[in-house]
């Protein structure tokens, strides 16, 4: 690149590096998110507390943003719809980890309301952790939509509604993508 077709892309306005980005300009989404990859950085390091898994959420960030450019509406701040990307992402792998972490624990809540009972045996805890792996592998092969949405609803104990509204969708779309999430989850658990 050359150093005048740099200095463009700094005084470009956003809008300008948008536009020429869904004419598939690499180059003018680079710029556009090169500006706001640091700040990114810097607020998703508070969800991850490890600068590694950070870095990592920036990278998902820019790949759903370029993916995801016709989802952005002009007369709305880049930067504004870029950090909530990130955000978002950065909330769903807190709350899938803390979904693993009870799915391979017995005896720690399995929603906002319910309690396991710890096992009294150790072939009653042998048989938990076992059920537990299985499900955690039937979880692990949904789509990442399918998994969201139960962590959210099941996890997190938020209702239909909430979640719609969290993800920008209807409450009814959320009942169906949780009717065949648990379908599907079904099936898997009962062919393993």
């Amino acid at each position: 690149m050359r150093k005048e077709d740099t200095r463009q892309e700094l005084t470009e306005t956003d809008e300008v590096l948008v536009d020429r980005a869904r004419s598939a300009d690499q180059e003018a989404f680079g710029a556009l998110v090169g500006r706001y990859t640091p700040a990114l950085e810097g607020i998703l390091f508070s969800f991850a507390a490890d600068r590694d898994h950070a870095k990592d959420l920036v990278q998902e960030t820019v790949l759903r943003a370029w993916k995801n450019l016709d989802r952005y509406k002009d007369g709305h701040r880049f930067s504004t719809w870029f950090f909530r990307i990130g955000v978002n992402l950065a909330i769903s792998a807190r709350r899938r980890t803390q979904l693993e972490l009870r799915l391979m624990e017995p005896g720690t809540p399995r929603g906002p309301h319910e309690r396991l009972t710890p096992p009294k045996t150790p072939i009653e805890a042998l048989l938990l952790k076992e059920d537990a792996t299985r499900l955690q592998s039937a979880l692990g092969m949904l789509p990442e939509r399918y998994r969201k949405i139960l962590a959210l609803r099941y996890g997190d104990g938020l209702s239909c509604k909430e979640i719609a509204e969290m993800l920008e969708t209807t409450a009814n779309t959320i009942s169906i993508i949780l009717f065949r999430a648990k379908q599907r989850l079904k099936e898997d658990l009962e062919e393993s």
